[in-house]
């Protein structure tokens, strides 16, 4: 599976290390030099794109022609709608997935802003939270 990850921070640079780890073909897409320098310590190195993960150009030098799964994981909800929507709309790429960074933009990723899957690392959180005082409530009747 050939995967683009746009945004090499913590979680672009952690998705892209377990695709690695897992056989796939990775390009990830970042433009800070920063967290080039962090990367590059961290990824093959032909598995670093620089560049702005927005502009199409340096999305086609990353390999998104013939991309199965665009991964838009930057830290602007911004950036990551734009290339969701050029990724699916521009380049056909068969699954689009996004990381919703403002709860409050949540209704602006959907399938007519080229996103297959979105997540909120907020609500995920919260479910998680919530699943786990409900687990315990369970064990607890249970106890008595």
């Amino acid at each position: 599976m050939k995967v683009v990850i746009i945004g090499g921070g913590q979680v672009g640079s952690n998705v892209a290390k377990s695709l690695l780890e897992s056989g796939c073909s990775v390009m990830l897409v970042e433009v800070r030099e920063s967290v080039l320098k962090k990367l590059e310590k961290e990824l093959p190195h032909e598995s670093i794109v620089i560049g702005n993960g927005s502009d199409p150009s340096v999305l086609e030098r990353a390999g998104i022609t013939d991309a199965d799964v665009v991964v838009a994981v930057a830290g602007k909800d911004e950036v990551n709608l734009v290339v969701s929507t050029i990724a699916k709309y521009e380049f056909d790429v068969p699954r689009v997935i996004a990381r919703v960074v403002n709860p409050k933009n949540e209704w602006l990723f959907d399938e007519g802003m080229g996103v297959d899957v979105k997540f909120n690392q907020a609500n995920i959180l919260a479910h998680v939270v919530t699943h786990e005082i409900d687990a315990k409530s369970a064990r607890d009747l249970l106890r008595h």
